[in-house]
C-alpha cells in the first residue's frame, strides 16, 4: 500500500455516518437528541398519542355497561311478560263469570224497630243470595247463636230467630232488602255483632245491635 493509499484509509475512518444513518432512535418530544449528533437534528415534533404512549390508548372497559345491557333485556324478555300476566290474571279474576255485574261487600245498616226486633237493611253493594249465610255472633265469647243460609230465611218459612225480605225479587243482597232479626227466638239479643258470610268471607257487618 502506498502513501496515498494510507491517507485515503485514515481519511475514511474520520469520516462520520451522515445524518440519514444515526443510529439512534428519536426520543420523546421536548428530549435531546442522543449520540454525537444530536445537535445537528432539529427539534422532534410532538407525539401522535400523549406520553408515556406511542400508539392508541387502550380500549376502555365496557364490561359494566355490557351487563347493564344484558340485564335489562333479561327484564324486558323475562319478567315484564310474567308481570304482566299478573296483572292479566287479577283483572280476569274481578269479572263476573257469568258476565253481570261485579259482585261488591254489602253495606248495612241496623235499627231497633220496636222491642225485641231489629231491622237490618242493605244500603248499598251487590251479592247473589245464593250461598250467603247469616250470623249472629255473642262478642265476648265470639260464638254464633244464629247461623242459617239466607235462602231459608224467606217470609213463608217462619223462621223463629230472622226473616229475610227480597225487595225487588231478584235473588240478590242488595239497596232495599232486610233483614228482620227476632229475640223471642232466644238468640239475638242487644249488643250482639251480625253477619253476611259469603264461604267464609265476611261480605257485610252490623258490629252491635243498637238498643
Amino acid at each position: 500500500m502506498d502513501k496515498f493509499d494510507k491517507l485515503a484509509t485514515r481519511s475514511q475512518k474520520n469520516v462520520q455516518p451522515p445524518d440519514s444513518y444515526q443510529p439512534y432512535p428519536p426520543p420523546a418530544y421536548g428530549y435531546q437528541q442522543p449520540g454525537q449528533y444530536g445537535a445537528q437534528y432539529p427539534p422532534q415534533y410532538p407525539p401522535q398519542y400523549p406520553y408515556p404512549y406511542y400508539g392508541p390508548p387502550p380500549k376502555p372497559d365496557n364490561t359494566g355497561k355490557i351487563i347493564k345491557i344484558v340485564v335489562v333485556v333479561v327484564v324486558l324478555v323475562v319478567v315484564l311478560p310474567i308481570v304482566l300476566a299478573g296483572i292479566l290474571i287479577v283483572y280476569l279474576q274481578t269479572l263476573p263469570s257469568s258476565g253481570g255485574e261485579v259482585e261488591t261487600s254489602l253495606g248495612l245498616r241496623a235499627e231497633q224497630t220496636s222491642n225485641g226486633i231489629w231491622t237490618v237493611s242493605v244500603i248499598s253493594g251487590s251479592r247473589n243470595a245464593a250461598g250467603v249465610r247469616l250470623q249472629v255472633i255473642v262478642p265476648n265469647t265470639s260464638n254464633p247463636t244464629v247461623n242459617k243460609m239466607v235462602s231459608s230465611l224467606s217470609p213463608t218459612n217462619a223462621d223463629p230467630d230472622a226473616t229475610y225480605n227480597d225487595n225487588n225479587g231478584n235473588n240478590k243482597l242488595d239497596a232495599g232488602d232486610t233483614f228482620l232479626l227476632k229475640a223471642s227466638g232466644g238468640h239475638i239479643a242487644v249488643g250482639y255483632t251480625v253477619q253476611l258470610l259469603a264461604g267464609s268471607s265476611i261480605i257485610g257487618t252490623v258490629k252491635a245491635l243498637p238498643a
